[in-house]
C-alpha cells in the first residue's frame, strides 16, 4: 500500500534542524476512529492488553499494545506511521521496537520531567525515533509536549548520553524549566496544538516534557511508537530497559531480531515485510 501524506523537503529539513517535526494530518478518519475505539477499550481493562508504564498512574501508561491486541498491531503494521518515519529519517527499513499508550485524564497532575528517550533504550544510533500521534485534541492547557529544538545535535556532535541518575553515563538529562526566560540560551523551546490525525517524529536525544492536564473536561491522548533504522546498535547498561522476548543483545552489533518481536516494517525500496 502506498502512503498518500507526503513528506516534504522541508519537513526532512526540520527533523535536521530541529531534533523534531510535526506531521499534520497523517491519519485518516478510519484510522482514527479504529484507535480511538481501540484506547477506549484499552483504558477499561489496561492489563489485559499490554505492559503498564512506569508513569501510570495519574495517567494511563500502556505499553507493547502491538503484540496482544489486532487493532494496535494493525497501526504498527498497516497505518502510515512507519513509511511516513522512513522517508522523514532516511534509512533502508524500519524496525518495530514497541508502543507506548499515554492518556492524561482531566486535572491529572501527572507531569513528564524532562529526558530524551535515548536514556532508557538498550541501543545507539541516531535512527531510533519516537513518532507520537495525537488521538484527542492536544493543547497548552491539557498538556502538550515541548522540546528543546536542536538540543539532539548537541549531543550527537559531543557524545552525551543520560541516565537516570547523577552516576549514570553523563549525569541527568538537565532541567530545562531553568532556561524559559534566560535570552542567553542557544536553543529554542517549540510545541504544537495538535488535532486526532496529527503526528510529531522526534530524534532519541531531543528532550521533551509535559505538564499536567489543566483541562476540567478534556483527555489528551497519544500512542507513541519507537521505531528503528538500519544504524541502531545494541547498547547495555544496568538502567536501560529490557525488551521482551529479546535474550542477546550483544553490545556494538547492529539490532537484528525475529518478526514477531522487532518485524521490519518498512524498507526503502517500498517493500513491506508482513510479520
Amino acid at each position: 500500500m502506498t502512503m498518500q501524506y507526503a513528506i516534504t523537503q522541508d519537513h526532512i529539513d526540520t527533523y535536521a534542524r530541529d531534533g523534531v517535526v510535526v506531521l499534520r494530518g497523517l491519519l485518516d478518519a478510519d484510522w482514527i476512529a479504529r484507535m480511538q475505539a481501540a484506547i477506549a477499550r484499552v483504558a477499561a481493562d489496561p492489563g489485559r492488553y499490554g505492559t503498564r508504564g512506569p508513569s501510570n498512574g495519574a495517567m494511563l501508561s500502556v505499553c507493547y499494545l502491538w503484540r496482544n491486541d489486532p487493532d494496535f498491531r494493525a497501526f504498527v503494521m498497516e497505518s502510515p506511521i512507519a513509511e511516513a518515519t522512513g522517508r522523514e529519517i532516511g534509512p533502508d527499513h524500519i524496525r518495530m521496537y514497541h508502543d507506548h499508550l499515554f492518556s492524561k485524564p482531566p486535572l491529572s497532575p501527572s507531569i513528564m520531567p524532562w529526558h530524551c528517550d535515548e536514556t532508557a533504550w538498550p541501543v545507539s544510533g541516531e535512527m531510533a525515533p519516537n513518532i507520537w500521534t495525537a488521538f484527542t485534541p492536544v493543547n497548552k492547557e491539557n498538556g502538550r509536549i515541548e522540546y528543546v529544538a536542536g538540543w539532539h545535535r548537541h549531543c550527537v556532535e559531543k557524545g552525551l548520553t543520560f541516565g537516570f541518575r547523577p552516576d549514570q553515563a553523563d549525569g541527568l538529562c538537565p532541567n530545562f524549566e531553568t532556561e524559559r526566560d534566560n535570552p542567553d540560551f542557544a536553543f529554542r523551546f517549540v510545541t504544537f496544538d495538535m488535532e486526532p490525525s496529527a503526528a510529531v517524529i522526534f530524534h532519541p536525544h531531543t528532550p521533551h516534557f509535559s505538564k499536567g492536564n489543566d483541562s476540567p473536561a478534556l483527555a489528551r491522548t497519544g500512542l507513541a511508537v519507537r521505531l528503528f533504522g538500519h544504524d541502531v546498535r545494541w547498547r547495555n547498561a544496568p538502567y536501560k530497559a529490557a525488551i521482551p522476548g529479546v535474550e542477546a543483545m550483544p553490545e556494538g552489533e547492529l539490532v537484528d531480531g525475529a518478526q514477531d518481536v522487532l518485524p521490519i516494517l518498512w524498507r526503502r525500496d517500498d517493500l513491506r515485510v508482513s510479520a
